[in-house]
């Protein structure tokens, strides 16, 4: 069994899931593996059980456990996801109450510098992926899809060329700022013109990209974040929590 050090007095809860947070991110414990039971951390670290429960619902939080109830239930170790990064930007962007100029400016700078490593990792599988997302998209736009269930295609789509870069780092940072898209009222708001506009945009991206041609594809992010801030144009800023 996994030997932890007694739990030091000050925020018990902290310093428990400190070293269950080191354990599993070290390997020690693999996904899918099961956290000792709580009696076993309450004897390991010395502490009640309130402090045990309290440092695995701070790690659930985090993304890293999660726990099941019943039979065969416990504790288990997560795969890494990029979830509890997203949550953890929203958290600092509502807490802060980030103003819709920091954001599509930190989307100018940021996605046109992916068209490189986008191109670089293209393939059928990412271009079949896409062309189901616009698919979707279309259907969308057909059956008067509204319009919170439309950014989230939109929102998609734009998720699924970052995860092309194969930079994990990126695909961290892009898709949580993606996200954040769902944070601003102007676009659900929108009217239902503004997406044809956008599926045009974004199969002239996916035709770039079976061409593979990285002038025009760099060109069409650009005026496709031009088409986003116009959009967004005029409205308020994300509140703060």
């Amino acid at each position: 069994m996994t030997t932890f050090k007694p739990a030091r007095q000050t925020r018990l809860y902290q310093d428990v899931a400190a070293q269950l947070r080191e354990a599993i991110l070290s390997g020690r414990f693999a996904p899918g593996d099961r956290l000792p039971t709580e009696r076993e951390l309450m004897s390991e670290f010395g502490v009640s059980r309130a402090v045990v429960r309290q440092a695995t619902m701070n790690l659930e939080h985090e993304g890293l456990v999660e726990v099941q109830v019943g039979a065969g239930g416990g504790t288990f170790v997560l795969e890494p996801g990029i979830d509890a990064v997203c949550r953890a930007f929203e958290n600092l962007f509502r807490h802060r109450g980030v103003e819709l100029p920091d954001y599509l400016a930190a989307k100018r700078v940021l996605e046109p510098a992916l068209s490189a490593a986008i191109l670089a990792n293209s393939g059928p599988d990412l271009h079949q992926r896409l062309q189901d997302n616009l698919h979707r998209f279309r259907t969308g736009i057909q059956t008067g899809l509204d319009d919170h269930e439309m950014l989230r295609l939109s929102l998609e789509f734009h998720e699924l060329l970052v995860q092309a870069t194969g930079n994990p780092v990126l695909e961290a940072l892009i898709i949580s700022l993606v996200r954040m898209g769902e944070r601003v009222p102007a676009f659900t708001m929108s009217t239902r013109a503004d997406w044809p506009h956008i599926l045009r945009e974004h199969e002239q991206l996916l035709e770039a990209l079976r061409r593979r041609s990285r002038t025009r594809f760099s060109r069409l992010m650009l005026a496709h974040l031009d088409t986003v801030e116009e959009i967004y144009d005029d409205t308020p800023q994300m509140p703060a929590s």
